[in-house]
């Protein structure tokens, strides 16, 4: 694909199509670089390892969205 991105004085053009890959591209890093962040710190992992543990001993609580302040208070 060729992209016709053109500079201007304003600034650049960048055709819509192209603008949209490089945002999802954009989006997809992050989402990986969350996720290296996570596993990389010990106590986060810690902390799913013992929820998870809570949710099969059956130790949680539901709620919807609306009521979430509710239970977290």
């Amino acid at each position: 694909m060729e992209a016709k991105v053109k500079i201007k004085e304003e600034g650049i053009v960048i055709p819509k199509k192209l603008f949209k890959e490089m945002v999802g591209t954009y989006i997809k890093m992050e989402q990986i670089l969350a996720t290296l962040e996570t596993l990389a710190d010990k106590e986060t992992l810690t902390a799913i390892e013992e929820s998870k543990k809570q949710v099969a001993k059956g130790i949680y609580v539901e709620c919807s969205i609306n009521d979430l302040e509710k239970v977290l208070k």
